[in-house]
C-alpha cells in the first residue's frame, strides 16, 4: 500500500488516511463523481514540470467540463466559480493560507495535505504545523472539499515525479487585485487569499508577505517510481 510505504520512509511523521475520523473537522470527501472526463483532459493537456510549481487559478477550458460544472453547482450552490490546474514538486510545508468560502481539490496524483484550523492561528497570530497541524494522505481520484476555516497550502508530493490536481474556488480567488486594496489586514496577498509564511520563505517575504508559520519545517521524502 502507498500510505504504508510512505510512512516507512518518513518515520518521524504521523501521516493519516483521508478516511481517519480526524479529517472531518477540516473537510468532506465526495465519492459520487465520475472523473473519467477530467482525468482524460488533464492527462492530455497538463504536464508536471520536473522542477517548478505551476498554478493557474482559472482555466476556461477546464471550467467548461461537465463534471467540473456539476461539482461547482453541488458545492458552491450557483455562485460563480473558477477552476484551474495546480502541479509541482513540493516536498515541504512552508506557508499557510485560507479563503472566505470552501476550496475543492480534485486530486489527480497521490498527495499529502498538511491541515490546521484558523482558530489555532487566531490564538497567537502564529501557526506551528508540527504541533497544531495534521498530515493526511489523499489518493489520486479523490474529490475533497476543505472548509473555509481550514489552513492549508500547496500539496506535498507522494511520488518523486511530482503532483497534479485541480483547484476550485469562488471566482476571483487567488487573482491579483485590479487596483490597490485599501485594507488594514496584512494577511491579504491576493483576492480572497489570506497567507502567512515561514521565515525560510525569503522569496515571499520580499513580496511583503508576513511571517506567521513557526517551528521546524515539515519535509517529506517521496516514493520513487
Amino acid at each position: 500500500m502507498t500510505l504504508a510505504a510512505l510512512k516507512q520512509i518518513n518515520p518521524d511523521y504521523q501521516i493519516l488516511s483521508i478516511n481517519d475520523p480526524r479529517f472531518a473537522q477540516f473537510g468532506l470527501v465526495y465519492s459520487q463523481y465520475d472523473l473519467t472526463e477530467i482525468e482524460q483532459w488533464m492527462g492530455q493537456n497538463v504536464r508536471v514540470d520536473p522542477q517548478d510549481n505551476q498554478y493557474v487559478p482559472s482555466n476556461p477550458a477546464l471550467e467548461s467540463l461537465a463534471m467540473i460544472q456539476q461539482i461547482g453547482r453541488d458545492v458552491f450552490a450557483g455562485m460563480p466559480i473558477e477552476a484551474g490546474e495546480c502541479t509541482g514538486q513540493t516536498s515541504d510545508f512552508s506557508a499557510i493560507e485560507y479563503h472566505q468560502g470552501s476550496e475543492v481539490n480534485v486530486i489527480l496524483t497521490d498527495v499529502v495535505m498538511v491541515l490546521g484550523k484558523r482558530a489555532s492561528l487566531e490564538k497567537t497570530g502564529q501557526f506551528n504545523p508540527r504541533q497544531e497541524g495534521l498530515l493526511f494522505y489523499i489518493p489520486a481520484g479523490t474529490v475533497v472539499e476543505f472548509y473555509s476555516d481550514t489552513l492549508h497550502y500547496s500539496p506535498i508530493k507522494v511520488w518523486s515525479t511530482g503532483f497534479k490536481m485541480i483547484v476550485m474556488l469562488l471566482a476571483g480567488t487567488n487573482q491579483p487585485f485590479e487596483q490597490s486594496l485599501n485594507t488594514t489586514n496584512q494577511r491579504i496577498v491576493k483576492q480572497n487569499k489570506f497567507q502567512l509564511v515561514h521565515a525560510s520563505r525569503t522569496d515571499k517575504i520580499k513580496q511583503g508577505i508576513q511571517v506567521g508559520v513557526v517551528g521546524e519545517l515539515i519535509r517529506l521524502n517521496p516514493l520513487k517510481i
